[in-house]
């Protein structure tokens, strides 16, 4: 592929990525689903093209989202995690081994839980009593409930969109691209 194929398929992907984004102005209720499926858009890249260009969009993606979306917690969630984990994920598989790969991606999810609960308490004054008697509980609720999605998320979600990539649109894209 040219490299400005490649120029023009991440120019797209960051296009779909933003637009996702913006439909939870639309449907509130998928705050954190339409950036993962942004975040899927970038998974896709980055089978196709390796990990470089997929990088570009993210950081696209995420400036846009941060400048247009009218719902910041969108972009921050797609900014803090869904946006660059797929870029990170391919290299941790690539060059780690198995176990030292879920190690890392545990790591950077757990970071980025502790990072936006930092965020919710310290800039915009979220309490655990906000939660009411949970509120005591609701840290370590949190962190393991986000764990058990984390998982899901990795291991059944991308895994399967990339086999489905792999047998059913791989060679399509490929032709049409070329």
């Amino acid at each position: 592929m040219t490299h400005t194929k490649k120029l023009a398929l991440c120019g797209v992907f960051t296009g779909l990525s933003l637009a996702l984004m913006w439909m939870v102005s639309f449907v509130p209720s998928m705050d954190y689903a339409l950036p993962a499926a942004a975040g899927m858009l970038v998974f896709l890249l980055v089978l196709e093209l390796g990990p470089g260009w997929p990088a570009g969009v993210y950081v696209a993606t995420s400036v846009l989202s941060a400048l247009l979306l009218p719902n910041k917690s969108v972009a921050l969630f797609y900014i803090m995690f869904f946006g660059g984990y797929p870029v990170l994920r391919w290299v941790f598989e690539a060059k780690m081994p198995k176990g030292l790969a879920w190690l890392c991606k545990f790591a950077v999810f757990n970071s980025t839980m502790i990072s936006a609960y930092f965020l919710a308490v310290q800039i915009f004054g979220l309490e655990l009593s906000d939660f009411g008697t949970f509120g005591q509980y609701a840290g370590l609720f949190m962190i393991i409930l986000g764990n058990a999605t984390f998982v899901i998320y990795d291991a059944m979600i991308l895994s399967s969109l990339q086999s489905l990539y792999n047998k059913r649109w791989q060679k399509k894209l490929r032709h049409l691209l070329q």
